[in-house]
């Protein structure tokens, strides 16, 4: 559907900045060979085809000749990442096919998004960090329990930013403009500047602004009702290519090198996205056409700030680092023809007069906010050593809270308006009678606050000079506590047996351990032999009371796990021009966590999670680069797995779950092939000429 946008970059680039960044761009590799990739996936600066684990790095070079922009572009790059997104900026990361479907708000994310040492992790929404001025994006596919902790389950995805420079001024601005076939153009703006204030003082500034134009109309349809004459049309919000999406947003950093051992960092990051209309078809009405009756939005602000400092003890350097995460999320959807299906058949049919809202009308809301505070502490060997270490400790407070619900202008008007006083008297005279005027039908808020300390380590040994393994260990302990209410209309709880039904909570600590063990065999500088068994988990937690007395789900369910079991070969051939790794994997799942309602003779609104049975995922990673001249290159990418449910069981709801069934959303296939090829020209560099 969408034409790449064409970039107006190099004109405007040699107009605005008058030296490049050499965090951001170097000059051609002499020779045909393979520019090396220092990556920083085990918390150390190592070459990454000396870290013995699975790792795909993209570099600012691959982003920038790519166009990458969002996480929704770079996935295609990445073969072991699935990306599940209805809109964007709603994001279910998927990584080596491990998940049991999209939109699960009330389990943790299987996937940790970080940003620097920073962790900004959402379930079923996560954060897509817009890619302006990103030195590399770091995927880790796997568990990550030891170094990266809860919500590493199955991988890490980091994005590491360029840092402030002491070496002198720079800056860069970007301006592109695209079409879309059906649709409205799409246009965006990005620049950063580099200032150094001093020789040990330098201050970093990015700021961007993007308009991806429509291409679904809302074109004019009716509601349920059955008598024409009675029926409501969609004509004030008829719009042509009604989908629009914009962002914005910018990013502040500063660094300070206090003296030779010791350097502080800070930084301000931040990004506000806004979606309009819905990226939803209806086949029936014709392609990219949808009847809805109601403005739909969806907004998406976040920030975080952060704070570091790093000093080198000689037989160590310490690193410190404190951030806070902060994230509020407002939509309204489009919620008529549902209202007008419940109201003819509870409300008309049944004759509920609770659930019968006249045909008016309705939309979903959601107000929804996160912050997180995070605070890591870190000791990293240093020397030439055989025997190298690593240690943390990691505190994590994350506060979850949304109010959910759907309304209905004129409510009070309804039949649903009688009733609901009736059964407030009738029910709960002394608390919830007289019900408060409200155009809120069904109300829904929820709270969460999850505190989880850990500590860490890891350990290797140079057995020879070729032969080296690894441990690692990592305990956590943590503490859950969540609240929920169920109303309808707001102010009057759901039924529950006969009796009003106040607001479920649980709350639980738990702590566990997980482990990681590696041994490498190095052939030569250019060949490396790995095997790895690696461990991650989910945070447990407790049901409400009412929820585990149904019977079906526990009072206490456990952390599910992760045991990964990685055979990899890298290599580099002729000369260092081509690289081919390739890594077998094994993964077992166990202890499934699922969440839903509890079983279908209870309350619908009872919800519980509970603990499933196993599950498997096998397969192969191929990576290849080839550098077949120094201006024709080749790059292959594969992923082929295996993913299946390992044992029968039976979910809250009374749903099977059958021993060999695929689990949702996971590819057994995945391959990605570009090819380059750079025309001959000429680069200014500090004055000097090179030729491209």
């Amino acid at each position: 559907m969408k034409e790449r946008m064409t970039p107006l970059a190099a004109a405007v680039m040699a107009v605005l900045y008058p030296a490049i960044d050499a965090a951001a761009q170097s000059a051609p590799p002499a020779g045909n060979r393979l520019e090396e990739v220092v990556v920083t996936a085990t918390r150390r600066e190592v070459n990454l085809q000396q870290v013995a684990q699975s790792v795909t790095a993209l570099s600012t070079e691959d982003i920038a000749k790519q166009a990458f922009q969002s996480l929704d572009d770079v996935v295609g790059a990445l073969p072991s990442v699935t990306l599940v997104n209805a809109l964007p900026g709603r994001n279910d990361v998927i990584m080596r096919g491990i998940s049991t479907g999209t939109g699960e708000y009330y389990t943790d994310s299987q996937v940790a998004i970080y940003l620097d040492d920073q962790p900004m992790t959402s379930s079923a929404q996560q954060v897509d960090l817009q890619l302006i001025d990103i030195e590399r994006i770091e995927v880790l596919p796997g568990p990550q329990g030891t170094l990266f902790g809860s919500s590493s389950q199955s991988g890490t995805i980091r994005y590491v930013t360029n840092k402030p420079n002491f070496a002198g001024f720079s800056s860069q601005v970007d301006v592109e403009a695209g079409t879309t076939r059906g649709g409205e153009p799409s246009y965006d703006a990005s620049g950063y500047l580099n200032i150094p204030l001093s020789d040990s003082v330098a201050l970093r500034a990015v700021g961007f602004y993007a308009h991806e134009g429509g291409y679904v109309d809302n074109v004019l349809g009716g509601n349920l009702r059955l008598d024409p004459a009675d029926q409501v049309t969609n004509a004030d919000v008829v719009e042509k290519d009604w989908n629009d999406y914009s962002l914005y947003g910018g990013r502040l950093a500063a660094r300070w090198q206090i003296n030779p051992q010791w350097e502080a960092s800070l930084s301000y990051v931040t990004q506000y996205s806004e979606s309009k209309g819905d990226w939803l078809t209806d086949p029936a009405i014709g392609d990219y056409k949808i009847v809805s009756f109601f403005d739909e939005h969806r907004e998406d602000e976040w920030y975080q700030t952060s704070a570091s400092i790093k000093g080198d003890l000689g037989f160590a350097e310490l690193s410190v680092t404190a951030s806070y995460f902060d994230r509020d999320i407002v939509y309204e959807w489009d919620n008529t023809l549902y209202e007008n299906w419940r109201t003819a058949y509870y409300g008309i049919y049944a004759g509920l007069d609770l659930y019968n809202t006249s045909y008016l009308g309705s939309t979903i809301f959601n107000d929804q906010k996160q912050n997180r505070w995070a605070y890591e502490v870190r000791l990293t060997s240093q020397g030439e050593s055989r025997f190298q270490w690593m240690a943390g400790a990691f505190y994590e407070d994350v506060y979850d809270w949304w109010e959910y619900g759907a309304e209905v202008p004129g409510l009070t008007t309804t039949p649903v308006w009688p009733a609901a006083q009736y059964y407030a008297y009738y029910y709960g005279y002394d608390t919830h009678y007289p019900v408060a005027e409200t155009e809120i039908y069904y109300f829904n808020p929820f709270e969460k606050t999850v505190r989880q300390k850990a500590v860490f380590g890891e350990m290797s040994f140079n057995l020879t000079d070729k032969w080296s393994v690894t441990g690692g260990a990592r305990w956590f302990e943590f503490d859950r506590h969540e609240i929920e209410a169920f109303e309808v209309p707001k102010g009057l709880p759901v039924f529950d047996g006969g009796e009003l039904a106040e607001p479920t909570a649980s709350s639980g600590t738990d702590s566990d351990l997980v482990m990681k063990f590696a041994t490498q065999y190095k052939f030569d500088d250019d060949k490396m032999l790995y095997a790895l068994y690696s461990e991650g988990f989910r945070l447990g937690g407790k049901n409400s009371l009412r929820a585990a007395a149904a019977g079906v789900v526990p009072e206490t369910y456990k952390p599910d796990t992760m045991e990964n079991y990685e055979l990899g070969f890298k290599t580099q051939w002729f000369d260092d021009r081509l690289l081919m790794n390739v890594s077998l994997f094994f993964m077992e799942w166990s202890d499934i966590q699922l969440s839903g309602d509890v079983s279908e003779d209870d309350p619908w609104w009872l919800r519980g999670t509970f603990n499933g049975g196993k599950a498997e995922q096998k397969g192969i990673e191929l990576q290849t680069e080839w550098r077949v001249s120094d201006r024709f290159s080749l790059e292959v990418g594969g992923f082929v797995a295996n993913p299946e449910f390992s044992e029968s069981f039976i979910t809250p709801n009374g749903d099977p779950v059958e021993k060999g069934w695929p689990m949702p959303d996971s590819p057994e296939e995945k391959l990605w092939v570009a090819a380059e090829y750079r025309v001959p020209g000429f680069l200014v560099q500090d004055g000097e000429f090179f030729t491209r």
